[in-house]
């Protein structure tokens, strides 16, 4: 890409940074994956207590997220990542040590937290460092490091797990996770006193019509994706009769397509209107899905896993540099606000995805509620995107009436 000659070296290592914190965050997610059946089987929890476990991440991302995101605008995002990285080391040295499932689920918990300390401070640290033209691609390589991270925790752990047991995984991940917090207290310069017009009034922020949008944006594609997590295993394993490992290459497909789109719609987003490309990202998404329930064969199922992950790619990629512009606009330069509530749009559909999938499924087949999820993203996808354009041309009138008074 043409701009990394351009780069400064403050601009180098805060994205080396970024890339290392938000790959090191979704590593640890996916880390506990493959050992979840050694934990069933010595500590024996109800289906209950394992989806307590595994919500448990995204409740206190979602509690976390609208403190940590404001307090990093007022004292500076090096602070801020710092004491998220000594959660993240600590919630993996817990992981490790625990034998019980309540030290789990506080070790997962501890994990939400630290991630709501990391996430928004990451992203805002890019806002602060890359004018706008540069945004979109350089926050696509920071989707793209988020993606690669959760391509490859599952199988390292279990890599690690078959070598030399349970504990390993964690605390290689620990040991990994220190190092990158010396290294950003050594090399990560402190910004210049943050500025008393860094706040944002969220009210008013969440009802502009292009936040709004945005925000619909996110929630229909993490519920779409984080939807298929629960359901689509068990109906590709009964239709097609693959093997748990095969189903781990599908789903690495998927996220593999959705890293590689990423910086390609980022670096669009600045040449082309942001918001038509969330709509086009979000129509295909709704198209492709059927596709996971029409699929006969395992490359017909590669094929549109591939398709889903490239369109969920596409969809997320732009609405970073676009809330950054928006902040822009308004002149306050609260990023760090602005990144905590896409972290919380992304929370919420991280809860609301699995739980719609397990009640969708309960009363119908696997394929027919994929079918449904579908249609009712299209629906919602083209009816926001009619309000967008219809609340901004309002807009522009009443701007050209008060122009005319």
């Amino acid at each position: 890409m043409t701009f990394f000659p351009k780069m400064t070296k403050s601009q180098r290592i805060g994205l080396l940074f970024v890339i290392l914190i938000l790959f090191i965050d979704m590593m640890l997610y996916s880390l506990l994956i493959p050992i979840v059946p050694y934990f069933t089987e010595t500590l024996q929890p109800s289906s209950t207590m394992m989806g307590i476990l595994f919500s448990s991440y995204a409740v206190a991302m979602l509690i976390a997220t609208p403190i940590f995101g404001p307090i990093s605008d007022r004292i500076g995002r090096r602070i801020m990542l710092l004491i998220g990285l000594i959660g993240l080391a600590l919630s993996t040295i817990l992981f490790a040590f625990s034998d019980s499932l309540a030290l789990l689920i506080t070790a997962r918990f501890v994990q939400g937290l630290a991630a709501a300390a990391t996430w928004p401070t990451a992203l805002a640290l890019l806002a602060d460092l890359f004018p706008p033209k540069m945004r979109g691609a350089i926050m696509g390589i920071a989707l793209t490091a988020i993606s690669t991270g959760t391509l490859l925790g599952a199988p390292i752990g279990g890599w690690l797990f078959e070598a030399s047991g349970h504990r390993t995984p964690f605390l290689v991940a620990a040991a990994f996770t220190v190092i990158n917090l010396v290294l950003v207290y050594f090399f990560l310069k402190d910004e210049s006193s943050r500025s008393e017009s860094e706040k944002l009034q969220v009210g008013g922020f969440l009802r502009h019509p292009q936040v709004a949008f945005i925000a619909g944006v996110v929630l229909l594609a993490e519920i779409s994706l984080c939807l298929l997590e629960p359901t689509l295993p068990v109906f590709l394993t009964e239709k097609l009769s693959i093997t748990p490992a095969t189903i781990g290459l599908l789903f690495a497909i998927m996220t593999l397509a959705y890293g590689l789109i990423a910086p390609v719609a980022g670096s669009l987003s600045s040449r082309v209107n942001p918001f038509t490309l969330m709509f086009v990202g979000i129509i295909s998404l709704a198209v492709f899905m059927p596709f996971l329930a029409l699929a006969e064969t395992l490359w017909q199922s590669a094929l549109a896993m591939a398709l889903v992950g490239a369109s969920v790619g596409f969809t997320l990629s732009p609405t970073l540099a676009t809330l950054g512009e928006i902040i822009d606009r308004g002149g306050s330069g609260a990023y760090g606000t602005a990144y905590s509530l896409f972290n919380m749009f992304h929370g919420v559909g991280m809860v609301a995805g699995p739980l719609a999938g397990g009640i969708l499924t309960d009363v119908l087949p696997a394929s027919a509620a994929i079918i449904i999820v579908a249609a009712s993203v299209f629906s919602f996808g083209i009816l926001m995107y009619v309000m967008l354009r219809f609340k901004q041309n309002s807009l522009t009138r009443s701007a050209g009436k008060e122009m005319k008074m």
